[in-house]
Parts: structure tokens; sequence; C-alpha cells
């Protein structure tokens, strides 16, 4: 009489911790977002000038060259 064979797996899943996760998530989102956006809050204006200005001065930032570690 044979025995059985099941499945064999070699080399199973090395998962990191869960904060090691979403740490690396965090870093692919920002870069996929673009890396530089204004601060959250609210923001108040007297002039529609004065609103773009503010905008334009996070718009025009250089995005950071980084690189995604996995």
């Amino acid at each position: 009489m044979e025995a059985k064979k099941g499945i064999r797996v070699l080399g199973g899943k090395n998962l990191r911790s869960t904060w090691e996760r979403f740490n690396r998530l965090q870093k692919t989102a920002n870069l996929l977002a673009g890396g530089v956006r204004e601060p959250k809050g609210v923001h108040r204006f007297k002039t529609w000038e004065e609103f773009n200005e503010w905008k334009m001065k996070y718009q025009v930032q250089a995005v950071p060259q980084t690189k995604a570690t996995y």
C-alpha cells in the first residue's frame, strides 16, 4: 500500500509584522499621490488671489525622488 502524497509547500510566506507592512503601504501611497500635498485643516483667505498663491506654493514644489522598498 502506498502512502498518500499531499501538497508540499516549499519556502512558505515570511510575512513582515503588521506595522512594517502598514508603513510600507503608507510610503507607496505617498509616492503614488505625488508626495507633497497641502496641509489638512480649515484655511481662510481674504481673496481668491491669496488662495491661488497658497495653492501654487504646494503645486510647484518638487516631488521628492524616493524609491519604495518592498
